[in-house]
């Protein structure tokens, strides 16, 4: 499978978009293989999980650099895309998430667990 990457701007929000793009290479039955070795790493339901965490550990990191920004570099971001970000932030801060829970009781060895995963499935497209 190829790549194409593009970018979709929405006001000062600039936004990376990846498509696949079919290729000879690209057949149904390579796909079944594929999707065979990562069900032997984990099935459909542990990827949304592992997704959601990693989304979850995300928010939290940018959340963390946004804080850390000056008033100077925040007032150079437009008043109403900075009033989602904050109000994102803000809700999101209120929220005790799956990843939140787990990382309570796991610490760092979650994000290796979920990062570990993800490197086998990459290992997969070599």
């Amino acid at each position: 499978m190829e790549y194409k990457k593009d970018t979709k701007v929405k006001g000062a929000l600039r936004t990376p978009v990846i498509t696949e793009v079919p290729t000879e290479k690209t057949l149904p039955f390579q796909k079944g293989q594929e999707r065979s070795q990562i069900e032997s790493i984990f099935d459909l339901n542990d990827s949304v999980a592992d997704n959601a965490k990693m989304i979850s550990l995300i928010m939290t990191t940018i959340s963390r650099m946004y804080d850390s920004f000056t008033a100077t570099q925040k007032d150079r971001i437009p008043q109403e895309d900075r009033d989602v970000i904050e109000y994102t932030f803000a809700t999101f801060a209120q929220t005790e998430t799956r990843a939140d829970v787990q990382f309570t009781t796991e610490g760092i060895t979650l994000i290796d667990k979920l990062l570990n995963r993800q490197g086998q499935i990459g290992d997969i497209f070599k």
